[in-house]
């Protein structure tokens, strides 16, 4: 992808619609949606969005310390509010926590040498908040990052203090395998992303 090409690239965490997309398949995608916000309550959540595996999730408070690799939900950040519906909060996985430092290095995010993918600037022509070069995780923080393409995650929020989170996630049913971390019970464990061609432009 050709830097600096804004219009192809994609939003974090949406997708944008092919040419031809027919109308009913738009509104069956937009109604998903609608049904994942009705189905997640305080103790399940719907997950469709695919930075993690697809499916039915159990909630439970969260329990610290918090590892590498917990799947955990956080309220949208107001900062991305306009990338992603804040009725639906985020359900990521804890990359990094207190000690480590994660880094952004030719717009790649990097954590423990693990390639995370890019780090977009820009969608549909506006400035996405990023971060830039290496940024500690404090005390009482977590780094929330998915090595699934096109992941909306810290790398455009930064940290996030744990008190914020609002559950911890464990997998009930899942049906597709987010790039990098498998589905089924093994969701919820720790994780490392496969390799990745940084040229690649996110699916």
């Amino acid at each position: 992808m050709t830097p600096g090409a804004a219009a192809a690239r994609p939003t974090p965490g949406a997708r944008a619609w092919p040419a031809g997309t027919p109308p009913g398949w738009r509104s069956l995608v937009l109604g998903g949606l609608v049904l994942a916000a009705v189905l997640s309550t305080r103790w399940v959540r719907l997950n469709i969005s695919p930075s993690v595996p697809l499916g039915l999730y159990r909630l439970a408070p969260v329990q610290t310390p918090l590892v590498r690799g917990t799947l955990v939900v956080l309220p949208v950040p107001t900062s991305v509010h306009g990338v992603w519906s804040r009725w639906v909060p985020l359900l990521k996985p804890v990359a990094a926590v207190a000690g480590d430092e994660v880094c952004i290095w030719g717009e790649t995010l990097w954590i423990h040498g693990d390639n995370y993918g890019p780090v977009w600037r820009e969608a549909h022509g506006q400035p996405l908040p990023h971060l830039d070069g290496c940024v500690p995780v404090g005390e009482g923080e977590v780094f929330l990052a998915s090595p699934a393409p096109n992941s909306l995650d810290s790398r455009y929020f930064s940290t996030v203090r744990i008190d914020d989170l609002t559950a911890q996630a464990f997998p009930v049913l899942t049906w597709h395998e987010a790039e990098g971390i498998p589905h089924g019970s093994r969701a919820a464990l720790s994780h490392r992303p496969g390799p990745s061609d940084p040229g690649t432009a996110p699916r």
